[in-house]
């Protein structure tokens, strides 16, 4: 089993690497994983207003029918 070390990094949190990993790969990593949710929560949001937007067409097509 490998040795692992934790390491706090500001405004990121808590990494987890092996004994000798360079400053560099962690911050290469962190920078990769924040670049990764960030696009997940961008994105997420953007289909959830697509979504919103399509029900309130649709609801504004079914009550012009309907009324």
């Amino acid at each position: 089993m490998e040795d692992f070390v934790t390491n706090e990094i500001p405004g990121v949190g808590e990494i987890r690497a092996r004994r000798g990993t360079s400053t560099a790969e962690l911050a290469g990593a962190a920078s990769f994983w924040h670049k990764k949710y960030q696009h997940a929560w961008r994105d997420g949001f953007l289909s959830a207003c697509v979504v919103l937007g399509l029900a309130g067409i649709v609801a504004g097509a079914v009550i012009h029918i309907w009324f």
